[in-house]
């Protein structure tokens, strides 16, 4: 459905508004593989075609975005906009103190560029600095309201620096519609709400800003009345003023150095932030990842992703396997979930921010390889499987680190009318990440996503912590390319379940053909310690009983999932946008 006139967006958005209200704003039980997930899929899959066309997780960030396009603004403008929009109204996701990964197409130039904005950590980092005085990995929940867990932010970096290569609005324009929605307020959503109650079950008693904003008197914002963030409309106006300079020196990187310092006495032996740390922050122009896959070339981003090399293992493990061109056979399926373990396994092991060294990545893609590695796809049996060994590395050089916790995301997908392209994952972590505020900023926890252990059986792990480094991300924004031309568009929160989910999104795009709707909102499965996760009551039920998908050797654990697909898919030569049902994502489009 394409939306042709702003009052006919207007009655779009206040109708899923009103079936958002009608819900009750209850938190969902607190997991570690899974924090926040969806309750609630009665709405139907937002769609739109055209020339243009934006997908975001939040109709406020879809709809000035799409603005920003019909000014004549660049997809990098539209990004801008969007991020910048969703830093107010989705700050349990995504936001300026986060970070993230922008995979660019250049429809002029015919190029594809990654922008790295992930965080790194500061100079006072230790490798054993989420190891207790014991010596042994703190808890997850523990770890995450650790100071030692909150990286240097990137997002800021990230969308200056694509502004500054693409940009056609001036970066003042691209943030008014923060501005002013930070500053005179907008209508929360049962998804923020139930947001703001899991962080409080996370932990927020390190916080008194948060429990000060999203907590007053005990009790998240109300449902019908506007919720306001005055003090980020004082940073995102400053932020608007000076630029992302102003971000990394002066006056807001003193007030973060000095709030992020305050707190050393609630962590142990925490060396705090140096000026320096937010100063050499500079973001990462690197080569996009691409393995070509049948006729369809898989582009998406390199290592500090992990997520992208682990997406395209998965998806020529499956055209090894016979038996994935009907989604109507548990077979499909079966082939999709043996496959993700043996990705998993070796993302987990070889693969480290390339600051630290390289990772085998053209060995671990090796048409040999993979297919010696299909040939225990239906073998494991529940067990989970140990990395394998690609035809360039003679031996095991690291120490196997145990799985890590990603959450708290957020994916942005847009084209323009001259068919330059916007994917972008952004993320802060954790539900609200460390749930530590700074001028109205969520701060990340992204740096737990270090191996906690350095060091197992005294070798060091791939993905340990050092300072300056990157720590391995699951984010994985796609463009897949046929003929040399871009025919899909796509990314998806969900932590480390991200290459999971966007996994069976290109099986159900480029493998049996289902129309974006349908890709957005068919079941996800996933494995995660020997079982098979399976989604409970999906947008658009499993096509079998459930029964028939595994043997007594794979568990099943029912439960929902909340992926945020964004997709775009170039049909008949216009894009279609399909929005993930799970949550509150919107597509608009420019006919």
């Amino acid at each position: 459905m394409a939306q042709t006139t702003n009052n006919d967006l207007m009655k779009i958005i206040l109708a899923i508004c009103f079936l958002w209200i009608s819900n009750t704003a209850v938190a969902a039980p607190v997991s570690q593989d899974d924090p926040e997930y969806s309750d609630q899929t009665s709405l139907k899959v937002s769609r739109a075609k055209g020339k243009a066309v934006v997908v975001t997780a939040h109709p406020q960030a879809s709809l000035a975005a799409l603005e920003a396009l019909r000014q004549g603004g660049h997809a990098v403008d539209a990004l801008v906009v969007a991020q910048s929009v969703l830093s107010v109204v989705e700050p349990q996701s995504s936001g300026l103190g986060g970070g993230g990964f922008l995979l660019h197409w250049d429809a002029q130039q015919r190029k594809m560029t990654v922008l790295d904005g992930r965080e790194t950590a500061p100079l006072s980092s230790r490798p054993n600095d989420l190891l207790t005085p014991e010596g042994k990995p703190m808890s997850w929940r523990e770890a995450t309201v650790q100071p030692t867990a909150i990286g240097i932010p990137g997002t800021v970096a990230l969308l200056w620096e694509a502004h500054q290569r693409y940009g056609r609005l001036t970066w003042q324009q691209n943030l008014q519609a923060a501005m002013k929605l930070a500053g005179e307020g907008f209508l929360p959503t049962p998804r923020l709400q139930r947001s703001i109650l899991l962080a409080q079950q996370l932990g927020i008693e390190h916080s008194d800003a948060f429990k000060a904003l999203y907590l007053p008197g005990g009790k998240p914002p109300i449902t019908g009345q506007r919720f306001r963030n005055p003090a980020l409309a004082v940073t995102l106006q400053r932020l608007a003023q000076d630029g992302a300079p102003g971000f990394y020196k002066g006056v807001l990187a003193e007030k973060i150095i000095k709030q992020v310092n305050a707190l050393k006495t609630k962590g142990q032996n925490y060396g705090g932030w140096l000026a320096e740390d937010l100063e050499s922050y500079a973001v990462e122009v690197r080569e996009p990842l691409c393995h070509k896959i049948t006729i369809n070339l898989i582009c998406t981003t390199p290592p500090p992703s992990s997520g992208g090399l682990a997406l395209l293992q998965t998806a020529s493990l499956l055209t090894a396997a016979d038996e994935n061109q009907d989604l109507n056979k548990p077979a499909s399926w079966q082939s999709l979930y043996e496959a993700l373990p043996l990705a998993d396994a070796d993302r987990l092991y070889w693969l480290q921010d390339p600051m630290s060294g390289s990772s085998p990545l053209a060995g671990l893609l090796n048409s040999q390889y993979l297919g010696k590695r299909s040939l225990l796809m239906g073998t494991l049996e529940g067990r989970s499987p140990k990395p394998g060994l690609p035809f360039n590395q003679t031996h095991y050089p690291y120490g196997l680190p145990k799985t890590a916790k990603e959450d708290g995301t957020s994916h942005v997908s847009i084209v323009d009318s001259q068919g330059n392209i916007a994917s972008y994952t952004g993320s802060v972590e954790t539900v609200f990440g460390s749930r530590v505020l700074v001028d109205g900023m969520i701060l990340n926890n992204q740096l737990t996503d270090f191996s906690f252990q350095p060091e197992i059986a005294g070798i060091s792990v791939a993905n340990r912590r050092l300072s300056g480094r990157r720590p391995m991300s699951s984010m994985a924004p796609i463009i897949v390319m046929q003929e040399d031309r871009p025919i899909l568009v796509a990314g998806s929160p969900g932590g480390r379940t991200i290459p999971h989910y966007l996994s069976r999104i290109l099986l159900a795009s480029l493998i049996w053909g289902e129309t974006p709707v349908r890709t957005v909102a068919l079941p996800h499965l996933s494995v995660r310690n020997g079982k098979l996760v399976v989604e409970k009551d999906p947008p658009v039920p499993w096509p079998f009983s459930i029964d028939q998908l595994s043997g007594p050797q794979w568990p099943i654990q029912q439960q929902r999932l909340s992926s945020g697909v964004a997709l775009l898919q170039r049909i008949d030569g216009l894009w279609h946008g399909a929005a993930d049902p799970r949550r509150e994502g919107t597509a608009v489009a420019i006919p």
